[in-house]
Formats: structure tokens, C-alpha cells, sequence
């Protein structure tokens, strides 16, 4: 088995930055719970990178818009959250070090959308 790949920083887009943001102004008790799963997620793609399920390219038809907003990427990996959210990330190289770069953080339904078929 390959040692885990360690990033450098766990990056958040814009997007996934907003979408914690908004979990942060809400009171409903699940927004805590995700935003205590996204915590403890960032350490762990900091110790390894590849943590995630893998979700092969290329990509279905309703999820090109990920490469439309994110630009081509190489790999997506995808991590459960609590209340079936989910955190889509893939993983950069810069100056020869990898860093996750968290794409999105979304509710099922969003999820659903890009990936039909994948059910819950």
C-alpha cells in the first residue's frame, strides 16, 4: 500500500468558502454538525490527501459544470458530510507540492443533480 499522499494546504474555493460561511450564520443544528465534519475532514486531507471516494473521469454530463466553474481537473474525490451534504475536492500541484483544493460543499440534492444515479 502507497504511503498517504500529505498536502501541503487544504484550500477552499470561493464557493465551498461561501457555502461554509452560510452553514456558520445558520441555527439549525445540522449546519454545526457539518461545520464540525468540515473541520475535522481538513486535517485529515492535510495527512492524507486522497481520504475522499473516488469519482471517475470524465465526468457525467450534469457535472461538466464543475470544470466549467473549476477548470479541468485531474482528479475529484468526494467526502461525506453530515445530513447528506457532500465536500467535492480535488487535488493541485504547485511549486512540486500537492494541496487539496475543496471545490464544494453541498446539500444532496445539489449533489444529486450532477450525479444522477448515485444514489444515497
Amino acid at each position: 500500500m502507497p504511503p498517504p499522499l500529505r498536502a501541503s494546504e487544504v484550500i477552499f474555493s470561493e464557493r465551498a468558502d461561501l457555502a461554509k460561511a452560510n452553514l456558520g450564520k445558520s441555527k439549525k443544528p445540522e449546519a454545526a454538525s457539518i461545520l464540525r465534519r468540515l473541520d475535522y475532514l481538513e486535517q485529515r486531507l492535510l495527512a492524507d490527501g486522497q481520504e475522499g471516494e473516488v469519482i471517475p473521469l470524465p465526468l457525467p454530463k450534469p457535472a461538466r459544470l464543475l470544470e466549467q466553474v473549476h477548470g479541468v481537473l485531474g482528479s475529484l474525490y468526494c467526502c461525506d458530510l453530515p445530513d447528506f451534504w457532500r465536500l467535492l475536492y480535488t487535488i493541485v500541484r504547485a511549486d512540486g507540492k500537492p494541496y487539496v483544493y475543496i471545490l464544494e460543499v453541498v446539500e444532496h440534492a445539489q449533489y444529486d443533480k450532477w450525479f444522477p444515479n448515485k444514489g444515497r
